[in-house]
């Protein structure tokens, strides 16, 4: 459907309201575990006897007995427990990502609610590992259970979650889903962020390192407080020469931080983003060699997205830093490489369905509402991504059944991946990036055909590749009105910031 299109650098008021979650971040919050086929095989054991009887028959009649291959008994003890403890209870105890969703502390409670998770591990949901394996590179901290891991609990869980250890006995993590960073810093804003009324609501806080001499950041953390409502942070670096202004900015509306729907601000200077987070997200590990360079002064600006579809609760969500050490810096020759992060943006246009109605459904009128809703930057991303992706409007108006999709070719940015990390909304449904499309030299590097909007993950490439000047990448993505949510007014939906607005959005990370 689209054509060709050069790829572009776009203008910095575009990149900010575009929401830039640049790479940098590991996206991971869920449970871990070896690398898996698609297929799901059902557990059959078979007894000795009963393989001898199968074999050799009843001799001493003179016939032939068939015997049924009789199942070995699951153990929870010896056969599921190492397996949820190895994929599961990093995520679903504690302060685990999970939690929100089902706890995993003790055998008892998993015993609760095993059906139900052998259900989400069976159609492919739990361990949170979207890719459907038709991607040709391969990606370190697979999150996946193994074919015979999963038939373990899926068949134990169908025989009646039997427990031969006492319910209470605690599950200890085995693994972790992501590796932790050895953080030298945990900061928070001076006092939480009570929320407001509107919909959607972005704030920005100043974190501040308090930094006395130059440091190199390698790896970074957003601890999230609130996640009921917090659908995104982006990470920020400010430069010292910007206190001032980011202090009056504090200042503007007696409320913590200041309201930041597009750019930061802090009156035009240098805003470098570093990282980001969204539901599922883990930390930013930079590659060994690599440093986010700050000076004495520097400190973050983390712009906060609240969706507020109900209560607005109150969040204080921080940031963990860990910085390189004085060897590392010594061994890499007294300086660290510097990351950088590049987006690739896709069209999207998603007409109402021929079941819906609404003056919003008036595409003109849909982004007349971003202009009011987010400011008049937001209103012509859409029309700038078309025209850079060569497609219009007219382009997509086939899409009446509710089901929607984009696509756009562009060059691929120069230099060696460390990660490509995939983004839509809560439309989403397919994705797809694919490198030299159409050429000898094809190669599928991310595919996606149950986008999950709770678990966006950052694939790591577990080999290097290198993109060239000659290479083009085709990213491509899916939606599904059926997803709207309940009761809310139907409407047009182009290329925006808010929830229930969408992105077709792609972040690589090179060095």
């Amino acid at each position: 459907m689209s054509r060709p299109a050069r790829s572009w650098p776009l203008p910095a008021q575009f990149l900010a309201t575009a929401g830039a979650f640049l790479l940098g971040a590991l996206i991971f919050a869920a449970c871990g575990g070896a690398t898996s086929d698609d297929a799901t095989p059902a557990v059959a054991g078979t007894t000795e006897e009963a393989e001898d009887a199968a074999e050799g028959g009843n001799e001493e009649a003179g016939s032939v007995t068939e015997t049924s291959a009789a199942p070995t008994e699951i153990s929870f003890a010896n056969d599921v427990q190492p397996v949820i403890e190895a994929n599961c209870v990093s995520c679903h105890s504690g302060s685990g990502p999970g939690t929100t969703h089902l706890t995993m502390e003790t055998a008892g409670s998993f015993a609760d609610v095993a059906e139900f998770a052998s259900f989400r591990i069976e159609d492919g949901q739990m361990p949170p590992w979207p890719l459907t394996g038709l991607h040709e590179v391969s990606y370190k901290y697979d999150l996946s259970m193994t074919d015979q891991e999963k038939a373990t609990v899926i068949e134990w869980a169908r025989s009646g979650a039997v427990l031969d250890v006492d319910a209470g006995t605690e599950l200890t993590a085995t693994a972790q889903a992501f590796p932790p960073i050895d953080a030298d810093a945990v900061l928070y804003p001076d006092v939480p962020y009570e929320g407001s009324d509107k919909l959607d609501d972005y704030r920005c806080r100043v974190i501040d390192p308090e930094l006395d001499e130059q440091k190199y950041v390698t790896a970074l953390e957003i601890r999230p407080d609130e996640t009921r409502v917090l659908h995104h942070a982006l990470i920020f670096r400010a430069e010292a020469d910007q206190r001032s202004v980011a202090t009056q900015e504090v200042a503007a509306d007696g409320q913590p931080g200041w309201n930041c729907q597009a750019l930061p601000g802090l009156g035009g200077g240098t805003l470098e983003q570093i990282g980001s987070w969204a539901p599922g997200n883990g930390p930013v590990n930079l590659p060994e060699g690599s440093g986010l360079q700050m000076e004495a002064g520097d400190f973050f600006v983390i712009q906060w997205h609240y969706h507020y579809d109900g209560e607005a609760f109150p969040d204080n969500s921080g940031l963990a830093v860990e910085y390189a050490s004085d060897e590392v810096i010594a061994a890499a020759g007294g300086s660290l490489d510097p990351v950088r992060n590049i987006i690739l943006l896709g069209p999207v246009e998603i007409p109402c369905a021929s079941f819906e109605s609404g003056p919003l459904c008036d595409r003109d009128a849909a982004v007349a509402r971003l202009a009011t809703e987010f400011g008049t930057t937001a209103a012509l991303i859409p029309e700038f991504i078309n025209r850079e992706c060569g497609v219009t409007p007219a382009d997509f108006s086939q899409f009446t059944d509710g089901i929607a999709s984009s696509s756009c070719e562009m060059d691929a940015p120069v230099g060696d991946v460390i990660s490509i990390w995939p983004h839509l909304h809560e439309l989403g449904t397919t994705y797809r990036l694919t490198l030299n499309p159409g050429t000898p030299d094809e190669r599928v590097l991310i595919d996606i055909d149950k986008w999950n909007f709770e678990w966006q993950i950052a694939y790591y490439l577990d080999e290097p590749l290198e993109f060239t000047a000659n290479d083009r990448l085709l990213l491509e993505c899916g939606w599904d009105r059926a997803l709207w949510p309940a009761g809310a007014e139907s409407r047009y939906v182009v290329w925006a910031e808010g929830t229930q607005d969408e992105m077709c959005y792609n972040g690589i990370a090179l060095r």
